[in-house]
């Protein structure tokens, strides 16, 4: 959490906004059905041997559509449910790097035995099916690493909840110079954003 003090309430830098999506991320654990995040992952799709494209010339970018991430996560979630018999509640924040272009996954993802899974396990169906990835214990610092993600370009960050059975997802947070409220009628279309036209 960043040091406030030169910053006016409402304040629309990106670092306060930031900071608004972090806490608010971190207190979305609380509604989870373990009450709290309990694991971190980092999926990265650029890799020297393109797991989803097996069979094909090893060669191009070796950047994958975010429909297929997409595609991959929603089979990685269910791949853990199957595992631990019970719901993964998420938050996942999709980017392609600044620097080389590739695509990455961030998510906090938490659910009944998801702490008792081991990281080789779970990583090594994501090394498989993605690419590099990493799965960690949750800190209250991943719910702000989320957060710096979305809040450096909030209007055209892809992003998306999932927590419980809700048909509506939890209400995103006013941070552009207004306060956090609660929305009754948040539209699905605020928590899932396509990556047409992403620059990065």
């Amino acid at each position: 959490m960043m040091d406030k003090t030169d910053h006016k309430p409402l304040c629309r830098c990106w670092r306060c906004i930031t900071d608004t999506l972090g806490v608010w991320l971190d207190s979305l654990g609380t509604e989870t059905s373990t009450g709290r995040w309990v694991r971190f992952g980092t999926i990265t799709y650029a890799t020297p041997t393109y797991p989803w494209a097996r069979g094909f010339p090893r060669s191009g970018s070796g950047r994958p559509s975010p429909d297929f991430a997409q595609i991959t996560f929603i089979s990685f979630v269910s791949e853990l449910e199957d595992w631990i018999g019970a719901q993964v509640d998420y938050v996942l924040c999709a980017q392609f790097g600044d620097r080389n272009g590739r695509f990455h996954q961030h998510c906090l993802l938490a659910g009944e035995g998801l702490g008792e899974l081991s990281r080789r396990r779970i990583e090594g169906w994501l090394n498989r099916h993605a690419g590099y990835s990493r799965v960690l214990p949750f800190r209250r610092a991943a719910a702000f690493y989320l957060g710096n993600y979305i809040g450096k370009n909030v209007e055209h960050a892809d992003w998306e909840i999932r927590i419980g059975k809700k048909e509506a997802p939890p209400p995103r947070p006013r941070c552009a110079g207004a306060v956090v409220a609660k929305s009754t009628d948040a539209p699905k279309s605020w928590f899932h954003q396509n990556l047409t036209g992403r620059k990065k």
